[in-house]
């Protein structure tokens, strides 16, 4: 049997499909993009940015672990990662819980440890919603979503339009699959294709990159940046990138991963960087010239080159 994130029953095209057709509906230059852009006369200096994300199938092995610190951490990590994408910091975050039956201790275990991560970044909880679905939730399972609203001066806004050819594409390593293509990870699993303690492996929290990123933008080092999730390194790539511009990759580059040279043996390598990060978390889209002094101030982060702008 062949698999692939689309026989695990995900379709990645028929998702950009629907992100067209919204468009098509909304008509703003910022949907498809990490964040939407709103702004408004009364706060005339700046950009208010807003997203929304989950944290998919991932959050059914760890409710079976009770591991509600990973699913806290992921569900801040996978919004906070798409809103420093426009170089905004977070004002606050909302919740929606959606469970069979409402299980006290277990999400009061979720909500604390979702505040404490938020509280480290200087966001506030400010709110959300918590429904029991009986009929649309499975037992002892419950989902989250969270919904984060940031703020950008506009003079310190990372726009995909300052983006030149010739600038360098740097990467940031993951630390895993981060939350992504788990429903064809838990489908490898349930049929015995990967181990138990591979599977526990992947299972690792999503990295946050708001520190390094908000430190770069502070001295206007980004011309813009990617955050690499569901669909691969080149289809968020190109969310970073204007209209014209073309990316010139070298996956070579990318530095070695056990987890995702055993993925690939697994489903193939055009399937692998279709659905992963493939060891690039985040990837940072940066002047020529600049080059040098990012990679020196974001050492901790393991960066590596990986490709230009065309």
């Amino acid at each position: 049997m062949k698999y692939s994130y689309l026989s695990s029953g995900v379709d990645i095209k028929k998702a950009d499909e629907f992100t067209s057709i919204i468009k098509g509906i909304v008509k703003r230059t910022h949907i498809g993009e990490f964040a939407g852009l709103w702004e408004h006369p009364i706060f005339n200096d700046y950009h208010f940015a807003a997203c929304c994300d989950g944290i998919g199938t991932k959050i059914i092995p760890l409710i079976a672990r009770n591991d509600t610190k990973t699913i806290a951490n992921d569900l801040v990590a996978m919004n906070l990662n798409d809103l420093i994408c426009c170089g905004a910091k977070p004002l606050f975050f909302l919740d929606y819980i959606a469970a069979n039956k409402i299980d006290t201790l277990l999400l009061k275990n979720f909500v604390d440890e979702l505040n404490y991560i938020l509280e480290k970044y200087n966001c506030v909880l400010l709110g959300g919603e918590t429904s029991e679905l009986g009929d649309l939730i499975l037992k002892n399972n419950f989902d989250v979503a969270g919904f984060l609203v940031g703020a950008v001066k506009k003079e310190d806004l990372i726009d995909k339009n300052n983006v030149k050819s010739g600038n360098v594409i740097i990467g940031l390593k993951s630390n895993g699959v981060h939350s992504n293509g788990f429903s064809l990870i838990r489908k490898l699993h349930c049929d015995k294709i990967i181990d138990d303690n591979f599977f526990e492996s992947l299972l690792s929290p999503v990295k946050i990159y708001y520190d390094i990123v908000m430190k770069l933008n502070e001295q206007k080092l980004i011309n813009s940046c990617a955050n690499i999730t569901g669909g691969g390194i080149v289809s968020n790539l190109k969310r970073a990138l204007p209209s014209g511009k073309k990316l010139k990759l070298n996956f070579d580059k990318i530095p070695e991963s056990e987890i995702f040279e055993k993925i690939v043996k697994i489903i193939g390598y055009d399937e692998a960087f279709k659905t992963f990060n493939m060891n690039v978390g985040f990837a940072l889209v940066v002047s020529k010239q600049n080059t040098e002094t990012v990679m020196n101030m974001a050492q901790d982060w393991q960066p590596f080159i990986f490709g230009e702008v065309e």
